[in-house]
């Protein structure tokens, strides 16, 4: 049963006048005396790192004592330090007391005894019931324990050495024992009302550590919240409100990782490469407690922290100057939570200047002197660099970037630049001119660092009489990616090539095994009771036909996308009067009136950050549209037409995630969360299955014809919306 948090005062009281005290005590192990057992990268820092936010957050109670093992400490995280000092909390504690016990290390299962044995430095793997820590002892000293509040902290099924492409670790069963301690919590949670167990993963799943982080993910988080970010409104921080905070933040950075990994695999496809990272399996944190009641961690602290390396913004623009760049500037500082500087290049302006700017952008992580906050995690450096002009190839055939006449930057300049800077880099280069003059997909080549470092590299050329169209696909990107979400530079590329038409080339690069390169962080300030309220007040919930939206708008509002598009089909239906026939055809299209397509459209859009809606989908077909039949076979037996249209939904369907593997994606299968595919949603349900399709009388399966004959629905779909004049660019 879930625990229902019930706020009062009295929790909170006692801890602030003393009379309850809280205890604490911290494991961490990174190195093993025995070798069969392997070595962690993080254990030691995230037990060190948790003590200062924990000390951070229980600043304000008089009654405290916190006891510290692991690498770095003044005492080991040996099994007598440990053993010992759960005694001694044994013994002195008092029914109003809380006692948390955080392990970050190994567990593994022993196998005689199927009995889960917590590893501390000196645990012997041939030895494990005698030499480590057995949960059930745990337990057991806990149980003799007289504090009214328990709580067990475990990250304890960590994979091995890890990077961000994919190692996989140890595969030692023995190292991954969440089965068992799932089933053993479970058993003591339910003898005791005041226990609360909380796991870094789920059954079968492991715990990842990431090198950007410098921390396991699970750990991070929780020291994250514990600075303040899993704090209610009255700043107390309470653990199932912990809970889950670390429970979503630790999915949703899974969730990005993998998706930069997405966008790598598809840049080694298209080189021709068959190593193909795999993705991460999913990390799950487990909440184990039974019964109703809150346990209070601490307050939110009043030090707020500074960043080590601030993130550097640098706009320069070498061409008229443009309403985009301009605005483009405010969103990096504000949402970005960049230093940002614009640059507007005049004939007076002095190269030099202009090159010192640049270093002083890129190189600024080795310019800082300012010291680490102790109780605040270290932010990773990075640095957007936004250059926009013309391309050029001198008369000994080397690249430059001319901004003006007196101002130009030669490629082997910029490469150097880029090598020394020890930051995460967001280079753009928006060139204006006839496509083809100069070789851009050499500027890309050149300017790559190699797989290891973070950086994003994105790179166009546009017609000198759209010499804003680049730049306004920037901004309005970044502007639907305001949220506390945040933007990674993988989600950005695949927005700005859905954004890219046929006049524009379009080259981007982005490599990094550290970590994710984010171009809006996520916003864990951002109070989403407000934004919902603000919501409320400002979506247009209009109607032609009396047709109710409150339902829609509160399900994409929550997130819950699959209620939304059955949601979304039914209301298809309920304007034009066709819920009878279960199916729009081409003559309810046309008579879609254009407030409700409208209103649907505006709410898909402005809940999913503008990923999904059906201006999204016309956007994509637009950019595909061109396609002509490419089986002129084919096209001799049912005609050039229809087998253009069924390649264009093919294409279509590929581009937004309805196909797989050459085949259409079964309605259970498709990806009801916000990390699928650009247009993913809503999915035409409204339409006949494009799988099964009445043509002159005949079911069609998977045919040329019926795949034409839906497309043309979908055509009909995409004409309203341009008769209604309804874009996510109006």
């Amino acid at each position: 049963m879930c625990p229902i948090g019930v706020r009062n005062s009295r929790s909170t009281h006692a801890l602030e006048t003393g009379l309850a005290k809280l205890w604490l005590i911290l494991v961490g192990v990174n190195q093993y005396q025995d070798e069969q057992i392997p070595c962690l990268r993080y254990s030691a820092l995230d037990c060190q790192s948790l003590a200062e936010a924990l000390n951070a957050a229980i600043q304000g109670f008089p009654q405290k004592e916190v006891k510290i093992y692991h690498d770095f400490a003044q005492y080991p995280p040996l099994l007598a330090n440990v053993r010992a000092s759960l005694q001694e909390i044994a013994a002195a504690t008092k029914p109003i007391d809380t006692v948390l016990f955080y392990f970050s290390g190994h567990g593994m299962l022993e196998r005689s005894r199927q009995e889960v044995v917590l590893c501390l430095q000196d645990t012997q793997k041939d030895n494990l019931i005698d030499t480590g820590l057995p949960l059930q002892e745990l337990l057991q000293l806990l149980e003799n324990c007289s504090a009214g509040q328990q709580l067990v902290w475990l990250d304890a099924c960590h994979s091995g050495d890890l990077t961000l492409l994919g190692a996989r670790g140890e595969s030692d069963p023995l190292l991954n024992p969440t089965q068992e301690l799932v089933e053993v919590l479970r058993q003591r949670a339910a003898k005791r009302k005041g226990f609360y167990a909380l796991l870094s993963c789920d059954r079968g799943q492991q715990s990842w550590e990431f090198p950007q982080l410098g921390h396991g993910v699970f750990t991070y988080y929780l020291i994250r919240g514990l600075l303040g970010e899993a704090a209610d409104s009255q700043g107390i921080i309470e653990a199932d409100g912990l809970y889950r905070y670390v429970y979503h933040q630790t999915l949703a950075y899974i969730d990005k990782a993998n998706q930069q990994l997405r966008v790598i695999n598809q840049l080694k496809k298209g080189r021709g490469e068959s190593s193909i990272h795999s993705e991460y399996p999913s990390q799950t944190p487990k909440r184990i407690v039974e019964g109703v009641g809150e346990v209070i961690l601490g307050l939110k602290p009043n030090n707020k922290g500074t960043s080590r390396h601030p993130r550097q913004a640098l706009i320069v623009e070498g061409l008229p100057k443009s309403k985009s760049t301009s605005a483009l500037s405010k969103i990096l500082t504000t949402a970005g939570g960049f230093e940002a500087n614009y640059w507007t290049v005049g004939e007076k302006t002095p190269s030099s200047d202009v090159r010192k700017a640049i270093q002083k952008c890129l190189l600024s992580e080795s310019f800082s002197e300012s010291p680490k906050d102790s109780t605040s995690l270290e932010e990773t450096a990075t640095v957007f660099l936004y250059l926009r002009g013309h391309i050029q190839e001198t008369e000994q055939a080397e690249g430059v970037f001319v901004l003006s006449d007196n101002i130009v930057l030669n490629r082997s300049w910029l490469k150097k630049q880029l090598r020394r800077c020890r930051s995460q880099q967001i280079i753009i280069l928006d060139c204006v001119g006839v496509s083809g003059c100069a070789s851009l997909r050499d500027w890309v080549e050149e300017l790559q660092l190699g797989i290891d470092t973070g950086q994003c590299l994105i790179a166009c050329i546009t017609p000198s009489h759209e010499n804003e169209r680049f730049a306004a696909s920037v901004l309005e990107t970044l502007s639907k990616a305001i949220g506390p979400s945040g933007l990674t530079a993988a989600a950005w590329i695949t927005q700005l090539q859905v954004l890219a038409s046929a006049d524009i080339e379009l080259y981007f690069w982005l490599s990094g095994s550290q970590g994710i390169i984010e171009v809006l962080p996520e916003n864990t300030n951002h109070k989403s009771n407000n934004l919902d309220q603000n919501s409320e007040e400002s979506d247009d919930l209009s109607s032609a036909v009396g047709v109710d939206y409150t339902q829609l708008r509160d399900l994409l509002q929550a997130g819950r996308w699959l209620e939304a598009n059955e949601e979304t089909t039914t209301l298809m239906l309920k304007i034009v009067g066709r819920e009878q026939k279960r199916y729009l055809d081409a003559d309810s299209l046309a008579n879609l009136p254009c407030i409700d397509l409208r209103t649907i459209d505006s709410l898909w859009v402005k809940y999913s950050h503008g990923r999904f809606g059906f201006s999204v989908q016309q956007r994509i077909w637009e950019s595909i549209k061109g396609n002509s039949a490419a089986d002129p076979v084919l096209g001799l037996m049912i005609g050039s037409a229809k087998v253009a249209a069924a390649e264009t939904c093919i294409d279509f369907g590929n581009r937004v995630g309805w196909r797989l593997k050459d085949s259409w994606v079964d309605y259970s299968n498709l990806i009801w969360d916000e990390n699928a595919p650009i247009g993913h949603l809503p999915f035409f349900g409204f339409f006949e299955q494009v799988w099964r399709i009445k043509v002159l009388g005949v079911w069609e399966w998977h045919s040329a014809i019926a795949t034409a004959s839906w497309w043309q629905l979908c055509l009909s779909l995409f004409s309203r919306l341009e008769s209604c004049q309804i874009g996510d660019r109006q």
